[in-house]
């Protein structure tokens, strides 16, 4: 249960697009939803001051609708402000929405959220822009969790945030493994050992998990995945191993970002230290 979610806003409607995808993480129980947004100046200057009244117009609207909400308006870098709210809320996720790949990002999207997913110590939620509507038309969302992983236990400090966003313990977690074309049986044996390993061991927490082993391009391998379950939801750490599984690396989340399909959950590396490895 998410007891926190932050939502930065800009006042555009391509920002507000993360609310309701928020909203439908949320518990009207027990979550608040904290809003954000950059503002130059200080308190009592026009900009600062306009930012203010807009967020507290949408929290009055959230709470009307039955919601925990609180807002805050930030000076300084865009990023380092959201970052720093984050940490100072203690929040547990952050929803943010971004242009497709064509799209020129303005406010506190696209080079912000790269910034933010860059720095922060909890999960990012992000979500194209043109996939908001669709996502939000499914009767069941995160019907299915999809886990790209590498073999190390840097990418496997994704499994708890993808349990987290399982619906239920009959909700399958998808523990995906891409291998090169060229790889050899033996390489692929290797790989497909380590998934039915991972497997047994989440099976012993009572999770669902279903290995799955594809060969190609990492990003295009993670697509094709998310393409044969329409609602599912990746979670992925932005960095992996290095050397021969540099794919885990920032550039396959950068990548994902702004091309999946669906909605994409990013863990920094930063919360291996706060979880430890408990998937054992």
């Amino acid at each position: 249960m998410l007891n926190k979610i932050l939502v930065p806003l800009d006042g555009s409607q391509l920002a507000e697009m993360a609310l309701p995808i928020a909203v439908s993480l949320a518990d009207k129980s027990s979550t608040t939803l904290c809003l954000v947004t950059v503002a130059s100046g200080k308190p009592g200057d026009l900009v600062y001051d306009d930012s203010e009244l807009y967020l507290e117009e949408v929290s009055s609207s959230l709470k009307h609708s039955g919601y925990g909400a609180c807002f805050h308006v930030g000076t300084g870098a865009a990023a380092d402000a959201i970052v720093q709210h984050a940490e100072d809320e203690h929040v547990e996720l952050i929803v943010m929405t971004t242009r497709g790949r064509s799209g020129i990002a303005r406010g506190l999207l696209g080079s912000v959220t790269d910034a933010v997913i860059s720095e922060v110590s909890v999960p990012v939620y992000v979500v194209r822009s043109d996939n908001v509507q669709r996502i939000e038309g499914h009767t069941e969302p995160n019907s299915s969790v999809i886990v790209p992983l590498d073999g190390s236990e840097l990418a496997e400090t994704a499994l708890e945030s993808a349990i987290s966003f399982a619906q239920s313990a009959l909700t399958p977690i998808y523990l995906l493994r891409v291998i090169d074309e060229q790889a050899t049986s033996e390489e692929r044996d290797v790989a497909g050992a380590y998934l039915e390993r991972l497997s047994e061991r989440l099976a012993k927490r009572k999770v669902l998990a279903i290995p799955e082993l594809m060969t190609g391009h990492p990003g295009e391998s993670i697509i094709r995945s998310m393409n044969r379950r329409p609602s599912s939801v990746v979670v992925l750490t932005t960095r992996g191993a290095g050397g021969l599984t540099r794919w885990m690396r920032r550039s396959v989340a950068d990548w994902l970002v702004h091309r999946a399909p669906g909605p994409i959950v990013v863990v920094s590396p930063r919360q291996q230290a706060l979880l430890g490895s408990s998937i054992h």
